[in-house]
């Protein structure tokens, strides 16, 4: 059995790596853990020290090693805490042939993504473009709709059921929860993909133009108008499709020849004495109530229910917990792309990440990191001071309530597994209902299951 500390000078080694380490006694006593090995597992240095690891981490990988005196060598692996994938190297300590302790070192594999890169070019990177230029408009499609989320999978389905069909769509959600994104992604694998593509916005033109950005005018239709007149939005996107973002702001005057080109497929310009046919798809936007906009009169019933033929709504951010981490990192990949920087994030900030409420939605999270990103060095992690300073002052406010947080969270997984057997109950064994019921895709309830070994 292991009995002593690492010395002084071995522990401000130790201390100063950035591959995280952790060594234990035969009995799984934790004699060390330097500061990047409570980092990466996102958990407090008295939460484990001098304390036996079998008791808070029971699963860990280095006692399975000190049981069967078996290393592990180069082992990639998510941690589940702070959702940082690593690379671990897992060895036995053994003293007169007999097996005292082990030792665990790993590091985050973000900061060795230039070398996959490499990795990839080297083994044929000819063929990974190729692939990626045939994957490039299905990428597209869903690059601004990650996440597990049952409300953003049913999003999802919907655009793969309506973007085939010429029918108007109606998208609705809090600003910046990516009503633009759900538009382009109809767009990109619809039958008109290819045609044009006009996007306007009602609440940006001043509403004594919109008439004529929407339908054109005919030369001399009004003091300063352009010689030979001007094609209008509609008429642009002819065969193609028109993307009308913020339709609540249309003033009445112009929602009542909106709804004559939804009915006929006809517009006219300003100035005009003949009726011109148009084939155009419609998608329109907002995050107004046009419920309560129409019971106030100031949208049109008719036009609502015109424009209310698929209705798409997207839930705000908040209401996606799960997803928060996966869209942060999906936006670090393209902004530490766009920057040339290796970057993550520490674990204090996904803890931010995920208790913040994020009024302004993906649009605000996307901006954290990017501001976040430009603060950084080249390469490391992300860590709080590096947020916006809004952001610092929530976690001060969230950081009152951790006690509290650690009590629930201990007893989460008592719970969870209480609840996929009542699950199973209900549903008399069958694993689709139970899923459903649940609100768990499919790999997850299976990787749930096997964990708690429910079969």
């Amino acid at each position: 059995m292991l009995r002593n500390q690492p010395t002084m000078e071995y522990k401000l080694v130790l201390d100063h790596m950035h591959e995280g380490v952790i060594i234990i006694d035969s009995e799984t006593r934790v004699l060390y853990a330097n500061k990047s090995y409570y980092e990466i597992l996102g958990i407090s240095v008295d939460s484990i020290q001098n304390k036996l690891l079998k008791e808070s981490q029971p699963n860990a990988r280095i006692i399975k090693v000190l049981e069967t005196g078996t290393p592990v060598i180069n082992s990639e692996f998510l941690v589940d805490t702070t959702s940082i994938r690593v690379v671990a190297n897992i060895i036995p300590i053994k003293i007169e042939g007999k097996i005292s302790g082990a030792v665990s070192v790993f590091r985050d594999v973000t900061e060795v993504t230039e070398l996959t890169t490499e990795l990839e070019r080297l083994k044929g990177y000819t063929k990974y473009l190729e692939e990626e230029l045939m994957n490039h408009k299905e990428r597209k499609l869903f690059s601004g709709l990650v996440g597990s989320d049952q409300k953003i999978q049913m999003v999802v389905e919907k655009i793969n059921k309506v973007a085939s069909t010429d029918t108007t769509v109606l998208i609705t959600g809090e600003s910046g929860t990516g009503k633009e994104v759900v538009a382009n992604s109809i767009y990109n694998i619809s039958s008109r993909f290819g045609k044009p593509f006009i996007k306007v916005n009602c609440a940006a033109i001043p509403e004594s133009l919109l008439e004529s950005e929407f339908f054109g005018y005919e030369e001399g239709a009004f003091t300063g108008s352009r010689k030979g007149g001007k094609i209008g939005k509609f008429e642009l996107a002819n065969t193609g499709t028109i993307f009308l973002d913020e339709i609540g702001e249309m003033p009445p005057s112009l929602q009542a020849k909106l709804l004559r080109v939804l009915q006929e497929r006809v517009i006219e310009k300003v100035g005009g004495t003949s009726p011109i046919k148009i084939d155009v798809r419609i998608i329109a936007a907002t995050n107004a109530n046009l419920k309560e906009l129409v019971e106030k009169r100031k949208f049109r019933e008719d036009l609502y229910y015109r424009l209310n033929v698929f209705p798409i709504n997207l839930p705000p951010l908040k209401e996606r917990q799960t997803d928060i981490l996966p869209l942060a990192i999906q936006f670090l990949k393209e902004f530490c792309k766009e920057h040339k920087k290796q970057l993550s994030f520490s674990a204090e900030v996904q803890h931010v990440f995920k208790s913040y409420q994020w009024p302004g939605n993906i649009r605000e999270l996307r901006n954290v990191i990017e501001y976040a990103v430009i603060m950084c060095e080249k390469s490391g992690r992300i860590t709080l001071d590096k947020l916006p300073d809004y952001l610092s002052s929530s976690n001060k406010i969230t950081n009152n309530m951790e006690t509290d947080n650690i009590l629930l969270y201990k007893q989460f997984e008592q719970i969870e597994e209480k609840a996929i057997r009542e699950a199973l109950i209900k549903t008399k064994g069958h694993r689709s209902d139970a899923m459903k019921l649940l609100g768990l895709s499919r790999k997850k309830f299976y990787k749930k299951i096997n964990e708690y070994g429910i079969f």
